[in-house]
């Protein structure tokens, strides 16, 4: 049942992902004074998502950590003797695997933005979360119909193939999904900037509100690529 509860959470996702995009739209039509209905719907969608598209990394993170070798992607990216760090990393060592955790920080970018960021109007919050919405609704189109991670071996594997042996190592182990909190964290700043673009409006106060999710995202990408270096060097020098 895994597999199956974490496809339908991915698919639950999309169809938030579908009603922030909406909802966004419909705040760009806002007022000042008279925000549209449709509007409210966008914090919590986000909000949702996030959780969702997250509940699904950590079930696939699960079979992994399990060794469940009824799942395709399991099958080829672990086996059931490797040490726990490189089951794990197995999740996102692959193509669709990797896929599922960049919509996941996508999702809990905006989901995130959209629980903790009260400052915003909400009209320019809307919008945001709207742009977002649109860009994660692309990516789960290439999941859902094309990279499937939760797929189903007509017979389970009697043992999996393995880890690529380039991610057998604790350091690389660790330095994509920090690449992808900065890579992936950018999308706010994206998505404020195409806001900006859509009110013409870009100014100090919108500078501000972009600075602390832009350094944030930065960090990351900054330790990610750091520590991609460093182990690179050990491992070849």
């Amino acid at each position: 049942m895994i597999a199956e509860i974490g496809l339908a959470a991915l698919w639950l996702a999309a169809a938030l992902a579908v009603l922030q995009m909406v909802s966004g739209g419909f705040a760009l039509r806002s007022v000042e004074g008279a925000p549209n209905p449709m509007a409210i719907y966008a914090r919590p969608a986000a909000v949702v998502q996030a959780v969702l598209a997250v509940l699904a990394f950590i079930l696939l993170l699960y079979a992994f950590a399990v060794t469940d070798l009824s799942i395709k992607l399991v099958a080829t990216n672990s086996h059931s003797m490797k040490p726990m760090i490189y089951k794990l990393t197995g999740t996102w060592g692959n193509h669709e695997g990797s896929m599922l955790l960049w919509v996941g920080v996508l999702a809990l970018s905006g989901g995130l933005l959209a629980a903790f960021e009260k400052r915003l109007p909400e009209r320019t919050m809307g919008a945001t979360l709207g742009v977002q919405g649109f860009v994660a609704l692309g990516f789960y189109a290439f999941l859902l119909f094309s990279s499937n991670p939760f797929e189903r071996l007509p017979v389970p594997a009697v043992e999996g193939v393995g880890l690529n042996p380039l991610l057998q190592d604790p350091g690389l182990a660790i330095h994509p999904p920090l690449l992808y909190l900065g890579y992936v964290g950018f999308s706010i700043a994206f998505s404020f900037a195409i806001d900006a673009l859509l009110e013409g409006r870009i100014d100090a106060v919108w500078a501000r509100f972009v600075r602390p999710w832009t350094l944030l995202a930065w960090s990351f990408l900054t330790l990610g690529i750091a520590m991609g270096s460093y182990w690179a060097c050990l491992l070849y020098t």
